[in-house]
């Protein structure tokens, strides 16, 4: 059967709520632990075998505390106070298990990370919740019948069959075999109730917003074991502890009740709701103040909504930024090639000239050595051979004009040699001072690819904070369509 809830809200009940809500674990400077006797210690906590622990202070007194006398023990961590998690499982000895649940059968429940050393059977499992529970689902939530709370707020009673590919599968008297998928439909699963909370017994809380209940406790060096059911062997470090407390269980919606004001302190829809033979002046200051808080939350939404486009904004600008700098950075190291290439030629060329260098030389000491024998060959003629000794002559002028014309070449060549070296270190100093740029401009794409990426890392919780604001003012304008038909209808009543 499908049984429609009716949340009307009473804004003026926030600090009474706050006051029985419930003890919440703050962060804390220090490790603090307060025994049985409500003796208080501060310092820095070591566990260790043997049921004990040891807290040591500023001053370096250390004092072994057993876990017979410990009452509570409160961790120091950074962040914000410990609070239930949104989703995950309720145990029938009181446990939250802050983790997602893929598959449910007759007999076990299965995380995605599955541990051997925790073991849920369906027999120690109280509810599934699939979705952060809202306030206004929590009125449908009863653990005196099994069935799915659904969204909106109705309940279906009916034998739960399981839990399989993102769907639960219900089967219902009146309606037959149901199935619901978990992420759009189904708010939380309800097998049975829970044991009864007042029974003492240790309560561990975990960062990931979990909360372990267990009658008994060991401590190890790393941190807490339990082996209890459905615990076997289950150790929990002292990194993922935020606290120990020796109480009875506190109430579940208890727990969730403090999420919802932590969350959401000004919202109408963590109040109690009104009843239907409230005083209608209680029904109009009700109507008002959540008219209040709809225009408030209509500011918040707008300024979420603002932040969101201006993050985007922002990641098109950084992401454009980005592209340049990489098309510089390319087009700098084709510039940086482009000389390198330059350079190369000059070298090559300037091999060719040191080649053509030494070849004239050479041709030059072969001249110098033709004119040498040529000399000695005039110097060695009879003087009266006036004939053969011009003859002579003639040839030793011209091998000397053929050294002068060798001569010259190698002058030329060493020009053009030294010509060539200058262009190579002219060169070279370019394509210094290119990759020079081009080590700057690198190092300018990386901080912006560095800001374009964090830009985009806030870009989801911009989106997120505006659908969740979204989302609070879609419950907010529902509440306050309600709180109208109600006020409208006593109206309507008491004229008749």
């Amino acid at each position: 059967m499908i049984r429609k809830q009716t949340a009307l809200v009473m804004p003026r009940t926030f600090s009474a709520l706050l006051l029985v809500g419930g003890l919440a674990l703050v962060r804390a400077e220090a490790d603090v632990v307060t025994t049985v006797g409500s003796e208080s210690l501060q310092g820095t906590v070591t566990f260790g075998e043997g049921d004990a622990l040891e807290i040591a202070s500023e001053s370096g007194e250390k004092v072994q505390i057993a876990l017979a006398d410990l009452a509570s023990l409160d961790l120091a961590f950074d962040g914000p106070p410990w609070l239930i998690g949104g989703s995950g499982v309720l145990t029938a000895n009181g446990s939250f298990l802050s983790r997602p649940v893929i598959k449910m059968d007759g007999k076990v429940v299965i995380f995605g990370e599955q541990e051997d050393s925790l073991l849920l059977t369906r027999q120690n499992t109280a509810a599934l919740f699939f979705q952060p529970l809202r306030s206004r689902d929590a009125e449908a939530l009863r653990f005196n019948r099994e069935g799915i709370v659904l969204r909106g707020g109705d309940f279906m009673s009916g034998a739960v069959v399981g839990l399989e590919e993102g769907r639960v599968t219900v089967d219902s008297l009146l309606l037959g075999r149901k199935s619901f998928a978990v992420q759009t439909e189904a708010i939380a699963v309800i097998l049975r109730a829970p044991v009864a909370v007042e029974k003492e017994g240790w309560s561990l809380f975990l960062s990931d917003g979990s909360r372990l209940r267990s009658r008994e406790i060991t401590l190890t060096e790393s941190g807490v074991l339990l082996n209890e059911s459905p615990y076997r062997n289950h150790q929990i470090t002292k990194s993922e502890l935020r606290g120990i407390r020796r109480e009875g269980g506190q109430p579940i919606l208890g727990m969730f009740r403090e999420r919802w004001m932590s969350l959401e302190p000004e919202s109408p829809l963590a109040a109690a709701a009104l009843s239907e033979n409230a005083p209608m002046e209680e029904l109009a200051e009700a109507l008002a103040a959540i008219g209040e808080e709809q225009a408030k939350q209509e500011v918040a939404r707008n300024a979420a909504k603002a932040d969101w486009i201006r993050s985007q904004q922002i990641v098109s600008r950084l992401k454009a930024m980005a592209a340049r700098g990489a098309a510089n950075v390319g087009r700098m190291q084709g510039q940086v090639q482009d000389k390198v290439r330059r350079v190369e030629q000059d070298q090559k060329m300037a091999q060719q000239a040191a080649e053509d260098l030494e070849r004239k030389v050479e041709m030059v000491e072969k001249a110098k050595m033709r004119v040498e024998e040529m000399k000695q060959e005039l110097a060695s003629l009879p003087r009266e051979d006036a004939d053969r000794l011009r003859g002579w002559e003639q040839k030793v002028r011209d091998a000397e004009r053929q050294k002068q014309t060798a001569e010259r070449a190698v002058h030329q060549a060493r020009a053009i040699q030294r010509r060539y070296e200058t262009r190579i270190k002219s060169g070279q100093r370019l394509v210094d001072m290119a990759e020079a740029r081009v080590i700057k401009a690198r190092e300018q794409k990386e901080k912006e690819d560095l800001a374009h990426r964090n830009a985009e890392e806030g870009l989801g919780p911009a989106k997120e904070s505006y659908d969740r604001t979204s989302a609070d003012l879609r419950e907010i304008a529902e509440e306050y369509r309600r709180m109208e038909f109600l006020v409208q209808q006593r109206k309507n009543r008491e004229e008749k």
